[in-house]
């Protein structure tokens, strides 16, 4: 019963929305960057079991229930973005800094809480898990190939560059290139203490 009065506010929502919903829409199909937003719906569409569904219908519900891809929808829109802050709530704590025509489509952020992205380029088809930090050292900041994936609380800083098809691990701490093809992770953990066993009483 419950979940049938949650699907009814759901439906209720997105009808209620009509107005808002075409805007969204338009700001869509009129974006410089809409290639790239389609391959950001393709790759969240995938995670979602949502593939096939017809675009307009995904970019709504995305926008209304993803806030991840709200996020990353505000950036790829540019000027825009100030406009429709206000016809969509606010999305999670993620930071973009990398020049637009710099940025790949195709991009997946899963979950995406104070995750930080600040990168020279990014390439397309590219997943980055929570707590993720990509930025600077110094001056310098990294360049991210192609189907690269990085996981939960991975850093990357500085002047690195991060090829095709790479997996950086959970926790992993990357301050040098990494060519393509590869795996690169932290050292897993070792036991450096061990604890007295109490004594029972």
């Amino acid at each position: 019963m419950i979940s049938y009065a949650v699907k009814f506010i759901k439906i209720l929502k997105l009808i209620i929305l009509i107005p808002v919903e075409l805007i969204w829409l338009l700001v869509y199909y009129t974006c410089p960057d809409k290639r790239k937003i389609d391959m950001d719906m393709d790759a969240f569409a995938k995670f979602q079991g949502r593939t096939g569904m017809p675009r307009p219908l995904l970019l709504i519900l995305n926008l209304m229930w993803v806030s991840e891809f709200r996020k990353l929808f505000l950036y790829r829109i540019g000027d825009l973005r100030e406009i429709m802050r206000f016809l969509m709530a606010k999305g999670v704590s993620i930071g973009f800094d990398v020049p637009r025509d710099k940025f790949g489509g195709g991009l997946y952020i899963q979950h995406g809480f104070c995750t930080v992205i600040s990168a020279r380029a990014v390439g397309e088809n590219c997943m980055i898990n929570q707590l993720v930090t990509i930025g600077y050292k110094g001056s310098n900041c990294p360049v991210i190939g192609n189907n690269v994936r990085i996981g939960s609380g991975a850093i990357i800083i500085g002047d690195v560059h991060v090829g095709n098809n790479v997996n950086i691990g959970a926790g992993a701490i990357v301050i040098h290139d990494v060519p393509d093809n590869c795996t690169v992770c932290c050292p897993e953990a070792t036991i450096v203490k061990r604890n007295a066993v109490p004594r029972a009483k």
